[in-house]
């Protein structure tokens, strides 16, 4: 069992009976669509990949609709699907107000810090990973490492969280057992992932994304108008049986015990913009210009996507009602209710969408944990010489290995999707959010900072987020131990800076210092360099 506040969650059991029955040659065929549709996107992206620019940054031609839409889809996933469907189902809607509420706030702060900086630093040190960001900021060689280090290990926590999803609900598609449909998954991502690069990531996350838009819509109207509760209904049963679960006093009526969590889950959201696959992103847009939209677009796609949540308290209803079995494992929720409540074709629609939501997550970070390796590490930290054909074969053979080692992972160790996911997600912002967001919006950061603060952030991760779920930990007030790093991170960024000088601002590289100074919405004019990214010429200087 596994904790969050003071509720109890029992943890997912790799393999074993979700409590959900369903078969439906329906579903079978929908996936086998997707799933050609993926490797077809593959073998047609696969010819462009020629050189690791083109393989890890899509080669910097990407229109603003589908990179913000690609933003949108590699964070949504089996984490925010089915996990925080499952874990809103045993806290409360207070918990759902919390997450949607915050995520916009998350999104708008991600393009506002980093969105023009990270496009202008593409052109101006061809940039193409998070680590490169942290480098050309603090010309520190540690500090590279550093972020590959969080990067390779972020994916990977993040990555097992995606595979559990995908086997969980791959096992409900096809007539097979979870690690049978874990390995089917793998092999769909692996070859359009492996093939094509970051280039076919972000055509299927368009397009996977539009699937999830859709999926939610249905889940919502399907859900509410089948279920024969109604809302009035749905709130009646609860108000009767579980009136705590629409409580608004921090997560359950329990007062400081579960302010943790709050805060906890306000940090996810606060930090999006340390997450690695929206800053790889931001290098691949054509025209920077339009970046004013993208935070729009991404939001909305997710706002749409938070329909799926819709599930959990009607499922809450009927359980008290006793109309549907209480499925003991809260990741089961979305998929049971879609099984009561909605028709064949939909269910098999929206069990597709949630495949796609996990494969645009999964897709981004192999790509990015394969970055880390060969470009971060081998490249540039090892100063290893391949050629251009060497680049793209060694991301595709890490790409593959990673692929690999997370499904093992996945499929060998126990964990509640939602707590491996804020694991994964915390190593990411306990040292790229410091080291990069806020980094590129203060003079005052340091090498020493960085270092200081991400390598206590990285190693507190590590032991919080996964001492509390594997080895018997416990934290105070429901605090969520990834989370409670990246807060400590943070800190100790901001205070070595504070008192220490390498790296500051007068220190920099003129091109640097002109990536702190440009505006976050608008630049300077007389910026040739920005002119350039904004889709202008030299002349315009």
């Amino acid at each position: 069992m596994a904790s969050i506040g003071t509720v109890t969650l029992p943890l997912q059991t790799w393999g074993g009976d979700l409590g959900v029955e369903y078969y439906s040659s329906t579903a079978v065929v929908f996936f086998a669509l997707f799933a050609a549709l993926m490797i077809g996107i593959g073998i047609l992206a696969g010819r462009y990949q020629t050189s690791e620019e083109e393989y890890f940054v899509a080669g910097r031609r990407s229109g603003i609709l589908v990179v913000a839409l690609a933003v949108f889809a590699s964070i949504q996933s089996g984490w925010g699907m089915i996990g925080v469907t499952g874990t809103g189902y045993l806290v409360g809607v207070e918990y759902f107000v919390l997450i949607g509420g915050l995520i916009i706030f998350g999104f708008t702060a991600s393009y506002w810090l980093l969105g023009r900086k990270m496009r202008v630093l593409g052109d101006v040190r061809n940039a193409i990973t998070a680590p490169d960001a942290m480098y050309y900021r603090f010309q520190d060689e540690r500090v590279r490492l550093l972020g590959a280090t969080s990067v390779l290990l972020g994916c990977m926590g993040y990555l097992a969280a995606q595979y559990a999803a995908l086997g969980i609900v791959g096992s409900l598609i096809l007539p097979i057992s979870f690690f049978e449909a874990l390995v089917v998954g793998l092999l769909v991502v692996g070859f359009y992932t492996v093939i094509g690069g970051m280039l076919a990531a972000i055509w299927s996350d368009a397009i996977q994304g539009a699937i999830m838009v859709v999926g939610g819509v249905l889940t919502a109207y399907y859900v509410i108008t089948n279920s024969t509760l109604g809302w009035s209904g749905m709130t009646s049963a609860i108000q009767n049986g579980n009136p705590q679960y629409f409580e608004f006093t921090l997560l359950g009526g329990d007062g400081l015990m579960a302010i943790g969590l709050v805060i906890s889950v306000i940090v996810i959201q606060a930090t999006v913009a340390g997450q690695p696959h929206a800053i790889t992103k931001f290098y691949m847009v054509r025209d920077v210009s339009v970046l004013k939209w993208g935070a729009l677009i991404t939001g909305a796609a997710y706002l749409a996507t938070t329909l799926y949540w819709i599930a959990a308290p009607f499922l809450q209803a009927a359980v008290i009602e006793g109309t549907v079995a209480d499925p003991g494992n809260p990741d089961a929720t979305l998929p049971l209710a879609l099984v009561e409540w909605a028709p064949d074709v939909v269910v098999a629609f929206v069990l597709t969408a949630v495949v796609a939501a996990i494969m645009s997550t999964s897709n981004a970070f192999l790509n990015m944990g394969a970055s880390a390796v060969v470009h971060d590490y081998f490249i540039e930290y090892r100063e290893t010489d391949l050629t251009q054909a060497e680049e793209v074969r060694w991301g595709r053979i890490t790409t593959g290995v990673l692929l690999v080692a997370a499904g093992v992972i996945a499929g060998t160790f126990p964990g509640l999707i939602f707590v491996l996911g804020a694991a994964g997600w915390a190593i990411f912002a306990a040292v790229i959010f410091p080291c990069i967001a806020l980094a590129y919006n203060w003079r005052g950061a340091t090498a020493e900072g960085a270092l200081a603060g991400g390598g206590s952030g990285l190693i507190l991760t590590v032991l919080l987020a996964y001492g509390v779920e594997y080895m018997g930990l416990s934290l105070p007030y429901g605090f969520l131990g990834g989370q409670l790093a990246t807060i400590v991170a943070v800190a100790v960024f901001v205070g070595v800076s504070l008192v220490t000088s390498t790296s500051e601002y007068a220190e920099l590289d003129d091109d640097i210092k002109m990536v702190l100074d440009l505006g976050r919405i608008t630049g300077s004019a007389d910026r040739p360099t920005e002119a350039i990214a904004d889709g202008g010429t030299e002349a315009e200087e």
